[in-house]
């Protein structure tokens, strides 16, 4: 199981997923909203959700995509009650 830290940066404003495993001295992977080709449709905070599956397309192994993708429909299903 890995744990996932999803937060704001204060000083550059910037929004940050990091993915802990098996290390405790720094994480297994590091993503960058800042990095994401954002949609001129929509407004970057409702854009979070897809660029946290842009993410776990990029994982190695299938199990943890699939956690990562798991974990981001909840973050969706709890912003927008109409799917539960």
């Amino acid at each position: 199981m890995r744990d996932y830290i999803l937060y704001s940066r204060i000083s550059d404003r910037e929004t940050v997923l990091e993915l802990w495993g098996a290390s405790t001295k720094h994480p297994d992977s590091v993503f960058y909203f800042s990095d994401f080709k954002l949609s001129d449709f929509f407004d970057s905070s409702s854009q979070i959700v897809p660029w946290l599956f842009e993410c776990a397309s990029k994982l190695t192994f299938p199990i943890h995509s699939y956690e990562l993708a798991k974990w981001a429909c909840e973050i969706w299903e709890e912003q927008h009650e109409f799917f539960k």
